[in-house]
């Protein structure tokens, strides 16, 4: 995450920098830094601010799953934990599930794929 998208996220939650600190437990300082781009964005930082971004504007979406707007087959949906969890809304969160056919190794790796993907791209598109 860049530091101009933290930021310009932060502002569209309405939370000073001390209060977003305060919501995903780091210090004023820290979101500062990231802000600063003094410091690089933890992805715990990054995964709470996107969380909080997607409870915001729950209710803006079209309601439909990501399987449903990805058409993973029924095969890729039993090894999931999108839909182990009934989480069809927020795949991006979760690490385990199989986009793009696969399980992604890590934070890293996986929102690198969402950023492409339809289902975040809603989620993230600040109206």
């Amino acid at each position: 995450m860049e530091k101009s998208e933290f930021r310009r996220i932060r502002r569209y939650l309405g939370q000073s920098q001390g209060q977003l600190a305060r919501l995903i437990c780091v210090s004023p300082k820290s979101i500062q830094s990231f802000e600063q781009g003094w410091r690089g964005i933890s992805a715990s930082a990054e995964r709470q601010l996107l969380f909080l971004l997607s409870l915001k504007r729950s209710g803006r979406d079209d309601g439909r799953t990501c399987w449903e707007i990805k058409g993973c087959p029924e095969d890729w949906r039993q090894d999931c934990t999108a839909w182990e969890f009934n989480a069809g809304r927020f795949c991006w969160f979760i690490n385990g599930t199989r986009c793009q056919g696969q399980v992604q190794p890590g934070w890293k790796e996986k929102i690198s794929i969402c950023r492409k993907c339809a289902v975040f791209r809603q989620m993230l598109a600040l109206a």
